[in-house]
């Protein structure tokens, strides 16, 4: 066969290109680390990369629900093991208060450790994960209980007139103290000018301040709101008769002792597979409140039982306190044991799925990815290849752009 100079030339392009279209594999492959780089490289593995890549995305979603759900449970557990020290200390002091040997200035002493471990449970049931609270349910952006005991009226028909001797008076029960208070007569066109009248009433009573009890009275759009300044369990404002109570609004609203719970009875439930979802929360009503608990009780009111007894060094009262206080701490105890098999359940599933990972990230790999070794090797071999044709091009054909390109 007659080979001219243009079919030489030809087979000379066709061969560098070919060889150059194999190194640029190569090194696509050597720099991803991957021998499917398009579905072209493999139609038939490419699929299964896809499938596996999208299992992978699945579990290593699942892990981070088990973290996070993980870290709801642990910081839950943290603060119930909290609660339980607090009750405890609540119980002894319970039963060394109950014995007849104390004085009533000792029990007066023990009401006030207690009253601070009424606001420490307060606290605690208000505690928050990354701005979530722990303890409210569904409504995790809502404080879950009220530290400060308060009482919500009702509209107030603005602007509100008070007549001496017609309706000027309030009497209210502050920290479970009870006074009447008179208001001075005057008309009242805003809510601000109503509240702050309230406020320096219940300020100048002298019943109120030698009992040290005192309240912070707001208006809230349309309506007073009655704040008492302490904490612990006789926190609360009620008013409870007066002739002006039903024009402050005041005759029909919302009382909220301290220890009140505000969220809701939500479980808050994540995925940890396909179909399985665990709840990482446990609801403040059912903890603290004993809301849907067989023999459930008031943490809170048992321990302001225990306090209230203190105070009035009420001795069958201890002793009933004492009782509530046992029951509240096992009812802690048995949610602990709750969360504590979610935890369990949880750290199961958690090395499970990430063997699971393992395997599929093994299977991906065993189709999708190069030997390494292997492939440098070739693609050391397909540069040889492609200098030698390059050289020899370049003396065959002396005069074409070979020459240039050598």
């Amino acid at each position: 066969m007659r080979v001219s100079d243009q079919m030489l030339f030809q087979s000379v392009m066709v061969q560098l290109q070919r060889q150059t279209d194999s190194l640029f594999n190569l090194q696509e492959q050597v720099s991803s680390g991957k021998r499917i780089n398009r579905p072209s490289d493999d139609p038939t593995g490419e699929p299964l990369v896809l499938n596996y890549g999208k299992t992978l995305a699945t579990t290593d979603q699942y892990l981070r629900n088990i973290d996070r759900g993980d870290s709801l449970m642990t910081q839950s557990d943290s603060t119930l093991q909290d609660v339980s020290d607090q009750l405890q200390r609540a119980h002894e002091l319970a039963i060394q208060m109950a014995n007849a040997t104390n004085s009533p200035a000792d029990r007066a002493n023990a009401a006030k450790e207690v009253k601070e471990i009424f606001g420490q449970l307060v606290a605690m049931g208000n505690r928050s994960v990354e701005g979530r609270y722990l303890f409210a349910g569904d409504q995790t952006t809502t404080i879950p209980f009220v530290d400060h005991g308060n009482y919500i009226g009702t509209a107030a028909a603005l602007p509100v007139t008070i007549t001496a001797g017609v309706n000027d008076q309030l009497t209210l029960s502050v920290n479970g103290v009870s006074s009447t208070v008179t208001l001075p007569p005057g008309n009242y066109a805003s809510g601000n000018a109503l509240a702050s009248q309230v406020q320096t009433t219940i300020n100048a009573d002298p019943t109120l301040s030698t009992a040290g009890a005192s309240a912070t009275v707001t208006f809230d759009t349309d309506h007073l709101v009655v704040t008492s300044n302490a904490t612990g369990g006789t926190s609360a404002v009620i008013p409870t008769g007066g002739t002006a109570q039903n024009i402050l609004g005041l005759a029909t609203g919302t009382n909220r002792p301290s220890g009140t719970y505000l969220g809701d009875s939500g479980e808050i439930s994540q995925l940890i597979g396909p179909n399985t979802p665990v709840i990482v929360n446990l609801p403040g009503d059912r903890v603290f409140k004993g809301v849907g608990v067989a023999g459930g009780v008031d943490v809170f009111s048992a321990v302001a039982g225990l306090q209230g007894a203190l105070e009035t060094n009420n001795v069958a009262g201890i002793q009933a306190a004492l009782t509530n206080i046992s029951a509240a701490q096992e009812q802690v105890t048995n949610e602990r044991v709750t969360l504590g098999a979610r935890l369990n359940r949880m750290d199961a599933t958690k090395t499970v799925l990430s063997d699971f990972k393992l395997s599929i990230t093994q299977f991906k790999s065993n189709i999708e990815n190069i030997d390494l070794t292997q492939a440098i090797s070739d693609l050391s071999l397909q540069q040889t290849a492609l200098q030698a044709t390059r050289a020899v091009a370049a003396r065959l054909i002396q005069t074409s752009l070979l020459d240039f390109l050598h």
